[in-house]
């Protein structure tokens, strides 16, 4: 007979996997009605459009310059955003124990490899302890710079970033094209990259 404790156990068990179900079925319908298959790095103006009223909360910056920031990456070097002025960049906020975020990895890595890192930049913002970032993007042959949070506090609208992964594209001269919640196709994500505000 299984006492009431262990029957417990297993109902919250139970309710925490129908949650995270719950919300990787959401993400998934999420980014499919946002851009339409047959869109689909075909059209940038449908893209830029869709962008713009998909995630509203950073559609004020669209547009406008990305305010600077300072964060170190997991080797501990420190990186600015100002200093990849000239290059199209790509940051992204993440974390190794998010589904949605593992599945963009190597849509990311594509990115960088059909760009190169002359033309692109792409840094990836975790909350989670360095050296587990370490071994976790040496695991995933991450190919671009990733970064521990830590104690940095970032400007807005970095800083208004509530969901994983959020992406935001900035354009060479440090203007922001686009901000999206969700996972980025590689299809639109190149497209994203030609388009200039």
């Amino acid at each position: 007979m299984v006492n009431k404790t262990k029957l417990q156990e297993i109902s919250w068990i139970a309710i925490g996997i129908a949650a995270i179900t719950v919300v990787a079925v959401f993400a998934s319908v999420r980014n499919r009605l946002a851009l339409p298959q047959d869109a689909r790095g075909k059209n940038p103006e449908f893209i830029a459009e869709s962008l713009k009223t998909w995630d509203v909360a950073f559609a004020s910056s669209f547009g406008k310059h990305a305010p600077d920031f300072s964060i170190n990456d997991i080797t501990g070097k420190a990186h600015k955003l100002s200093e990849y002025r000239g290059r199209n960049v790509v940051v992204v906020f993440w974390a190794t124990w998010c589904p949605a975020c593992n599945l963009e990895i190597p849509h990311l890595i594509e990115l960088r490899n059909m760009l190169g890192e002359d033309k692109l930049a792409i840094l990836a913002i975790s909350n989670e302890e360095p050296e587990y970032l370490k071994h976790f993007a040496e695991s995933k042959g991450i190919n671009y710079t990733v970064a521990s949070l830590g104690d940095n506090p970032l400007p807005e609208p970095f800083a208004n970033v509530t969901s994983i992964p959020t992406t935001f594209f900035i354009d060479p001269e440090g203007k922001i094209k686009f901000a999206a919640a969700g996972v980025v196709p590689l299809a639109d994500a190149k497209v994203i990259m030609n388009i200039r505000q």
